[in-house]
């Protein structure tokens, strides 16, 4: 909220623009709601996030970095794993999916009944392109 706050001063938009303080679920719900009913609405989101593989949303430009900066996901792995198991280590260092892959998988797993090892392995069957990357093939 704190960022919200000083991203809507900076962008001079506190007139125009209500801020809400809600949950995920809230904020969710507000975004499902708005989309359904064919309006315009803005959200304070994060990705990866679920919502990206159910709707096609766009991310705002934040040239002033008021919602601050990208973050990154590192691997880190134990000493000698490259040595002790090279095919292990071949697959983590060849692994990388990005937000909208992560976020596939997330909006499947948020079904009443889904089984997280089906979603996983759903996933794995729609994109043997890059599953054959990280085994090296």
């Amino acid at each position: 909220m704190r960022y919200s706050e000083k991203a809507l001063k900076a962008y001079d938009l506190s007139d125009e623009y209500e801020l809400m303080e809600g949950s995920g679920a809230t904020m969710t719900a507000a975004l499902g709601n708005a989309i359904k009913a064919n309006e315009w609405v803005v959200v304070t989101g994060w990705a990866p996030h679920w919502m990206f593989g159910r709707w096609d949303l766009k991310i705002l430009k934040d040239p002033k970095k008021e919602l601050g900066e990208v973050e990154h996901v590192d691997t880190i792995v134990r000493k000698g794993l490259k040595e002790d198991m090279p095919e292990a280590y071949g697959i983590i260092d060849r692994f990388e999916w990005d937000d909208k892959d992560i976020a596939q998988v997330m909006e499947w797993n948020t079904a009443k009944d889904a089984d997280r090892n089906e979603t996983a392995q759903r996933w794995v069957d729609q994109n043997q392109d890059k599953v054959k990357k990280w085994l090296g093939e």
